[in-house]
């Protein structure tokens, strides 16, 4: 992976709150196999408990909310910090108030403590944000530098969240770095989650004999990162001391329609059946492609994977173990 393997994660203490859920079970696999001692919290509210195989001897799991200020005791001695837990885009409209406490009010309780503690053995928080704040952009690739624009609770209780940690880092010295997802994709997406990406989703279908449903004319354009990019670029901004304080997207720069997944996939599935159905109320995002020219040029990382080989491996992934 990248960079990360310059840096020493031997013996280092790393809580990761949501490492439950798909990028969170990738992110603390990562971490253990970097020599990393993880605790994970998280009260299985998008996911379900799951086993670690033989990390477990350094792997401890809590049950418990991000809200549970209970848990932050774990925080003293912690090296690094990983904020995952959110309320998923598709549920947080549906009770915005917990969303709003779970991806924001979160963040400022565990950032408070941290004030107060100043514990002297945190390297860096690093809080995972969502590149929806860009809502639907005039120009692409959207920059770091980008105008938000806010188009759903989610998207809302996720800005907020981030600048109360460039606010906590500017203020009160706390290393922190924040990183906004695109659409990331792979290993150990369930479909099983009613908040799977449409990716987990037209795979699960595909080897399922069930129909890929493309909503609209498929046109419609994201920036898909393979989870293993994702893991790397998150763990390299939490290591180089270059992105502390800072804002990094993680993403390609490709920007790939829902037409072009479908035909990855039913080159590798040809019996794969597609339907075309009508667009929904959230289908309010025509294109996204990410600028990564940041954290290419700060942090030396590069995407490694293409989404016709990220497919590819998915689908070899699920073959093998669903």
């Amino acid at each position: 992976m990248n960079k990360q393997s310059e840096y020493n994660l031997i013996g280092k203490q790393v809580v990761v709150f949501g490492g439950m859920g798909f990028i969170g079970t990738n992110l603390v696999r990562e971490l253990l196999d970097l020599g990393a001692n993880v605790t994970v919290v998280d009260n299985c509210f998008n996911s379900v408990e799951k086993t670690f195989g033989n990390h477990s001897g350094h792997f401890d799991f809590l049950k418990k909310s991000v809200l549970d200020e209970s848990v932050y005791s774990l925080l003293d001695e912690a090296n690094f910090i990983f904020h995952l837990a959110c309320i998923q885009i598709n549920h947080s409209s549906k009770e915005p108030e917990l969303d709003l406490s779970v991806n924001a009010l979160s963040t400022l309780r565990i950032l408070e403590y941290l004030r107060r503690k100043t514990p002297a053995s945190l390297e860096r928080f690093v809080y995972t944000s969502t590149t929806s704040i860009y809502g639907s952009p005039e120009s692409l690739p959207i920059s770091e530098s980008s105008k938000p624009q806010i188009l759903n609770h989610y998207a809302a209780s996720k800005l907020l969240a981030e600048q109360y940690v460039m606010l906590y880092n500017l203020q009160y010295n706390i290393p922190a770095t924040v990183v906004r997802y695109s659409n990331v994709y792979g290993y150990g997406q369930t479909p099983l989650n009613p908040y799977c990406g449409v990716l987990g989703k037209f795979i699960h279908n595909a080897l399922g004999n069930l129909p890929l449903s493309v909503f609209g004319d498929g046109e419609q354009t994201r920036d898909y990162t393979f989870i293993e990019d994702a893991i790397s670029a998150t763990i390299l901004a939490a290591l180089n001391p270059r992105a502390n304080g800072d804002v990094f997207n993680i993403g390609t720069s490709i920007e790939t329609s829902v037409n072009k997944l479908v035909s990855y996939i039913t080159e590798i599935v040809p019996t794969a059946n597609v339907v075309y159905v009508p667009e929904r109320d959230i289908d309010n995002i025509r294109r996204r492609a990410l600028s990564i020219s940041k954290i290419s040029q700060k942090l030396g990382w590069t995407p490694k994977t293409s989404i016709a080989e990220g497919i590819r491996k998915t689908i070899a992934w699920y073959n093998n173990q669903v």
